[in-house]
């Protein structure tokens, strides 16, 4: 699969990129082997977010430009029923789906410290997805928030969550 392509390069980048810094190696090829990692990595957040967060983020990518192009007016467009269905979603599932990617991604990557760097580039990605949500929902009720926002999660309980995982270490 496309994803355990990418779990192979980045094992495989993160420790040449290793053994290029024990040996003091910089420059030009240095620099080439980071970014291909650091490039690496960002497909691999995007790929293991939407494990469990694929409908909020496809909502999120497919309506925010869409509430940008047409104004005040595209938010009637917006299907409260679509909005209160991943609302209810997130707020059930978020901390299992959380603990289910601090697994996985521990598991993927063989250096401990660059796993630990990727899950908090994984969680810090859904907690901006999911602050991206937010908005749109702000945006759309802008004079009356509808009756499921009681069941938003808020975004300082999901990051006290992502410390505990990153403080996990």
């Amino acid at each position: 699969s496309q994803k355990n392509k990418t779990i192979f390069l980045i094992n495989n980048l993160d420790h040449v990129v290793c053994i290029f810094h024990e040996r003091r190696v910089v420059g030009k090829e240095f620099n080439c082997f980071v970014e291909l990692l650091m490039k690496q990595r960002e497909l691999f957040v995007e790929e293991e977010l939407l494990v469990g967060f694929s409908k909020m983020i496809a909502f999120v990518q497919q309506t925010e430009p869409h509430l940008t192009s047409k104004g005040a007016g595209a938010a009637t467009d917006v299907n409260v029923q679509v909005v209160e269905s991943l609302v209810m979603d997130f707020a059930s599932s978020w901390k299992s789906n959380i603990d289910q990617i601090n697994r996985d991604v521990l598991s993927y990557f063989s250096n401990f410290r660059n796993g630990m760097e990727i899950l908090k580039q994984v969680l810090t990605q859904l907690l901006l997805y999911y602050t991206r949500f937010q908005d749109i929902i702000r945006k759309v009720w802008r004079n009356k928030p509808p009756a499921f926002a009681k069941n938003l999660v808020n975004t300082t309980v999901i990051l006290n969550e992502i410390k505990k995982h990153a403080m996990a270490i």
